[in-house]
C-alpha cells in the first residue's frame, strides 16, 4: 500500500482570549486514490505546509487495504505530528483512524506511518488533531507526481508567518 499526504494549516488564538482559531485543508492518496477535504480545528496553534513523499506501507491487512482506499464521504481522524523544519527535511509522523461499528460498538483501525524527507514549512512542537469527511478528487489530480514545485515552495517558505509566539 502505498500513501502520500499534502496537508496546510494555521491557527492562532483570538486575541484576548485563549480560543484558537484556524483552517486546515488536507489531501491523501492511498494507491493512487486521491481524497480530500477542510477543517476549521486543528488541534494545536502554528502554521504548516507539508507535501510527504510517496510512502510505501508494505504488506497491510485486506481489511485495512479496504477501509483505506476508498474513504470517499467517510470520517477520518488525522494526527500529524511533524518537526519545526523549513523548505525541505520534514519528518512526519501520521495516523489515520476510521472508526467501524462492530457489534454496535465503534471499534478504530488506524494506519500509522512515518515519513521523511518532507517538503514544507513547520513552525508547531504540538501535533495537529482533526477529523474530517473525505471526498474523492478527480483522477487527474489523483496521479500528479509532483503537487508543488520547488519555485512555489519556495514561495510558500517566504510568505509563511514568522515562528515568534508559536508552541
Amino acid at each position: 500500500m502505498r500513501v502520500k499526504l499534502l496537508f496546510f494549516g494555521e491557527a492562532v488564538n483570538i486575541p484576548e482570549t485563549s480560543i484558537g482559531l484556524g483552517v486546515g485543508a488536507i489531501s491523501v492518496w492511498v494507491d493512487g486514490q486521491g481524497f480530500t477535504s477542510a477543517t476549521n480545528d486543528l488541534g494545536a496553534l502554528g502554521y504548516v505546509f507539508l507535501e510527504t513523499q510517496d510512502v510505501e506501507l508494505g504488506d497491510v491487512s485486506e481489511e485495512l487495504r479496504q477501509l483505506f482506499t476508498n474513504l470517499h464521504g467517510q470520517v477520518v481522524d488525522f494526527e500529524i505530528k511533524v518537526n519545526i523544519f523549513v523548505s525541505s527535511g520534514g519528518i512526519a509522523r501520521i495516523k489515520m483512524t476510521r472508526n467501524v461499528d462492530q457489534g454496535g460498538a465503534l471499534v478504530p483501525k488506524t494506519l500509522d506511518f512515518q515519513t521523511t524527507n518532507c517538503k514544507g514549512i513547520c513552525f508547531s512542537s504540538n501535533p495537529f488533531s482533526f477529523s474530517v469527511e473525505m471526498l474523492q478528487l478527480e483522477q487527474a489530480v489523483a496521479v500528479d507526481e509532483s503537487i508543488v514545485s520547488e519555485e512555489d515552495l519556495v514561495a510558500i517558505v517566504d510568505a509563511a508567518p514568522s515562528d515568534q509566539g508559536v508552541g
